[in-house]
């Protein structure tokens, strides 16, 4: 039901009866934001279209698959109807309805974003990539924006098309494919249902992701968020991502986008005049590539359902010619695909359409979410761990995340965006206030134990795989954890904060203010213990502990350690057992870092040089020595080098490797 301008007591009787679930203020959406070049057709006629080359489309249509027998539906601002493009493809029946002006024929407003989506779908003179397909329209958005009822009006519309009036309905003359180059972001999935019916209708709904990308992580607009849409992100000529281009998981942390299209400089219609055409960038030109994909898709397997076509769209895409961003997002490495970036990658119809039905693609089960669903204007009344600067409220999960003790945050635009940390271990006591978002951490956990005691002033140079935008080097522990090949970290203030993922430790340097941490990969291995015996000196830190056995974990988490000698309530942890000497009370062991010796085995090449030791410490000294990641020992000696070489079987020697 929707009321216009209703007042607070109508509302208020409406709230009260036990039939009403919810009541939500009319919701107001963005066309997609759109940069236009609009020129004659005599200059531009002769640009040829990239969008439809890269996605093979042509290639299809050499074989005869152009689109015939399928219909799209668009909601947009509108179609000029007469473009020479689109004047032969439009089906006049049921094919067109106006909620705000009730016209008779289709028709645009001057922007000309309904024209220009129209034409990448289905026009011909080589814009569109289903050329021989037809098309309805609605009107759900005016002057660049789109009400909530007029969009409802109009999606009822697509499921079961009627006359200019609202009535003698036909749903046998609905569409395959409803293209939506519109959305908001937004916290409230209010359309739902409304999907539901199209999906339960046949119907295979194609959404732009938006347009938010510079504003980082997870902003995946709605209803492009929905679980039960394709929503298509942007790319450009070369294969990069849009800038622009929105980026996932949406704020239910589903990832999003499922699949990217080519969205900018996109030449179609232009709603000037039947003649002219104009170039527009953005999600809303990448979505109208992959609905005319699909109404290819469906022109050669007419019965496909919608699974089957998503199925076939993300298992066939491009990535090998693909360059992400340097971000990570929702935890999935920018490499690995899917991702919150590309989605599965960029669309292939030609790949989609000449596949055979079973061929395999392995994907990976979407992440399990971090966080609750924000709340949306409710605070926690909690206790405050600390405030963090960040940019929006995205971050916040991360942050507590990587936060010893935080299970519960909230988002305020405050100083430019903080996150509020809070150790809330009861029942949160929600307090209601209009400026916050807040949320829960769904299964905390404590990353810092994951990773090494922070190193004061340290950088290590070199080997970067990423980097990321973090407020403080505690949180650089949880992105390198999730990012592939990630084996140490350094933070610096850099751009506010700054975590530098590396895949190598290089060499290490004195830099005022950064801070560096390892990951630590599985379990150290404690060595005996020898009681009564003092490890003299190589002390790297101390810590209080009741316990000897407490030490060996405390040395794992220091990246310096291998070794430590415990009295009287403390660790002395320490690079390596050098010298002893008897003392009582006192216990040490050293801690093995480094796989299990290899007998009988010797890494060939690769040689740094030569130390003299026992072989128990040649894990040490090499983990102490830079570029030292394996070592070969024989004879009292310790062969260390810089990469474990071929195994080559040699009674003399024992072997390992830094882990």
């Amino acid at each position: 039901m929707h009321i216009d301008n209703a007042p607070n007591d109508l509302i208020q009787k409406i709230a009260a009866l036990p039939e009403v679930k919810f009541i939500y203020e009319p919701v107001v959406m963005a066309l997609g934001e759109t940069k236009s070049d609009d020129q004659p057709a005599s200059t531009v006629k002769e640009v040829g279209e990239w969008g439809i080359n890269t996605i093979q489309a042509p290639e299809l249509w050499a074989k005869g698959i152009k689109g015939d027998g399928i219909v799209v539906g668009i909601i947009d601002s509108g179609v000029r109807y007469t473009h020479e493009s689109l004047k032969t493809s439009w089906r006049s029946e049921y094919g067109w309805f106006d909620p705000y002006n009730n016209t008779e024929l289709p028709n645009d407003d001057q922007q000309g974003h309904g024209t220009h989506v129209t034409g990448i779908i289905v026009g011909k003179q080589g814009i569109g990539v289903a050329p021989n397909a037809q098309w309805i329209a609605c009107k759900g958005c005016s002057d660049d924006f789109c009400e909530q009822y007029k969009v409802i009006q109009c999606a009822e519309f697509l499921l079961c098309p009627h006359d200019k009036d609202g009535n003698n309905s036909d749903c046998s003359k609905a569409p395959h494919v409803i293209n939506n180059s519109w959305g908001l972001y937004d916290t409230i999935f209010w359309m739902e249902d409304t999907i539901a019916a199209w999906r339960e209708a046949g119907i295979i709904p194609v959404f732009a992701n938006g347009n938010n990308g510079t504003k980082g992580c997870a902003y995946s607009i709605y209803p492009a968020a929905s679980p039960q849409v394709i929503a298509v992100g942007g790319t450009d000529f070369t294969d990069f991502l849009d800038p622009h281009s929105s980026l996932g998981p949406s704020v239910r942390n589903r990832l999003k986008p499922d699949i990217s299209a080519p969205g900018v400089l996109i030449r179609s219609a232009s709603s000037d005049n039947d003649v002219d055409y104009s170039w527009k960038s953005g999600t809303s030109m990448a979505a109208p590539h992959v609905s005319g994909a699909i109404t290819l898709y469906l022109s050669a397997n007419e019965d496909a359902t919608y699974d089957q076509v998503y199925t076939a769209l993300t298992n066939n895409v491009d990535t090998d010619t693909l360059t992400p961003p340097n971000k990570t997002c929702g935890g999935i490495p920018n490499t690995q695909y899917p991702n919150n970036l590309f989605g599965y990658g960029r669309v292939n119809i030609f790949k989609a359409v000449t596949a055979l039905p079973s061929t395999p693609r392995p994907t990976l089960p979407h992440p399990p979410p971090k966080c609750t669903v924000w709340n949306d204007g409710y605070e926690i009344s909690g206790s405050d761990i600390r405030a963090v600067s960040q940019r929006t409220a995205a971050d916040c999960c991360d942050e507590c995340r990587n936060t010893p003790k935080c299970n519960a945050f909230e988002f305020t635009h405050d100083n430019g965006g903080t996150c509020w940390l809070k150790d809330e271990d009861k029942p949160v006591n929600w307090v209601f206030n209009l400026a916050v978002q807040s949320a829960r951490v769904l299964n905390p956990t404590n990353y810092l134990t994951t990773c090494t005691t922070l190193e004061d002033n340290t950088y290590y140079v070199g080997y970067d795989l990423i980097s990321t935008e973090r407020a403080t080097a505690e949180s650089c522990c949880g992105d390198c954890e999730n990012t592939q090949g990630c084996k140490l970290f350094v933070w610096s203030n850099h751009s506010g904060g700054t975590c530098w993922l590396k895949y190598f430790k290089g060499t290490k340097v004195t830099v005022v203010g950064a801070k560096a941490g390892f990951l630590l990969r599985g379990p150290s291995s404690c060595g005996a213990v020898e009681s009564n015996v003092d490890f003299v000196g190589e002390n790297v830190a101390q810590q209080p502990a009741d316990q000897a056995a407490d030490c060996c974990a405390a040395c794992h988490r220091n990246q310096a350690c291998n070794a430590y000698s415990w009295l009287g309530g403390v660790c002395y942890l320490k690079v390596r057992r050098a010298e002893t000497k008897v003392l009582d009370g006192v216990v040490s062991a050293r801690v093995d870092k480094c796989s299990a010796l290899e007998t009988d085995v010797y890494y060939a090449g690769n040689d740094l040089w030569e130390v003299k030791a026992d072989v128990a410490d040649c894990c040490a000294i090499c983990r102490e020595t830079s570029y030292c990641n394996a070592f070969s020992w024989a004879n009292g000696v310790c062969y260390l080098k810089s990469y474990k070489g071929a195994s080559q079987a040699n009674a003399t020697f024992i072997s390992a490797v830094v882990i």
